[in-house]
């Protein structure tokens, strides 16, 4: 089939570049989330750990904002990639109780989840930091 828009086939080396920088200004949001509403999730009764600490937040905000940074600058990319899959995992299993908890709806994870698997599969693109072999 011929493609309906050929004259914009010169930008297919930017997808990863979109893919990345998507993935990772999504990421960047709910570590920061995560640091804005402490006080809300330590509020909050999980199942198995109780009460989160402090401290426990402090480490999912900064894993969560170090991982947007390493995807969108192409850094690690295949290592950050399966890291964001499982923060993504994570964030869709909450049930419904723990609306709240959650930045983005779950719909938004699941795309997050799409996102890092191309990443994992494609790598960082041309325009990482990450050279491939």
């Amino acid at each position: 089939m011929l493609s309906l828009f050929p004259g914009i086939l010169y930008l297919a080396p930017f997808t990863s570049t979109i893919l990345r920088l998507g993935a990772g200004a999504a990421f960047i949001y709910a570590g920061y989330f995560m640091f804005v509403h402490r006080d809300d999730f330590t509020k909050i009764r999980l199942p198995i750990i109780a009460h989160p600490a402090l401290w426990m937040l402090w480490v999912s905000g900064v894993i969560t904002i170090a991982d947007g940074v390493a995807i969108v600058l192409g850094y690690g990319t295949q290592l950050a990639a399966i890291i964001g899959i499982i923060i993504a995992v994570k964030h869709m299993s909450l049930s419904k109780q723990y609306e709240s908890l959650r930045p983005l709806p779950r719909s938004t994870y699941a795309l997050l989840l799409l996102m890092c698997l191309a990443l994992l599969i494609s790598g960082a693109g041309p325009f990482g930091l990450d050279l491939p072999l």
